[in-house]
């Protein structure tokens, strides 16, 4: 089952259109990701002091609808786990309809060789567990 958060969209949020302006859809899915890592014991601070840290490598992003103020976009994260990344397939919702979808690919790194390092062992399951093949609990 993924993992949901749902968000405000504000004036601020929007370009001169009255639609959501992209880079706030990219930062609600990273919202998102966060209150997942926070809510499984792995909260954002534990990569303030290294050595391993998860930037984004890649974001893909398609509008299927408007995303305007006051809506309320519940932003759904499912992940498939690789050996050094993880991508996050989103879709983000208004009313039960989807208006925006896509994947945000993030890649662990070592802080001092910059090189990819494997997923923290001890994310990992807490990720399976919103993963699209888990089992039904």
């Amino acid at each position: 089952m993924p993992y949901e958060s749902t968000w405000t969209i504000y004036a601020g949020d929007t370009d001169y259109s009255g639609r959501i302006y992209t880079p706030v859809v990219i930062d609600y899915v990273i919202r998102t990701l966060a209150d997942f890592r926070t809510s499984v014991g792995f909260p954002d601070r534990r990569f303030e002091t290294g050595p391993v840290v998860p930037p984004a490598r890649h974001i893909d992003i398609e509008y299927l609808g408007a995303i305007r103020v006051d809506d309320e976009l519940t932003i759904a994260l499912t992940p498939t786990v690789g050996s050094t990344s993880v991508t996050h397939a989103f879709t983000g919702t208004v009313d039960g309809t989807v208006v925006v979808d896509g994947e945000l690919t993030v890649v662990f790194i070592d802080t001092e060789t910059e090189e990819p390092v494997p997923v923290p062992e001890d994310l990992v399951p807490a990720l399976r567990s919103i993963a699209a093949d888990a089992p039904e609990t």
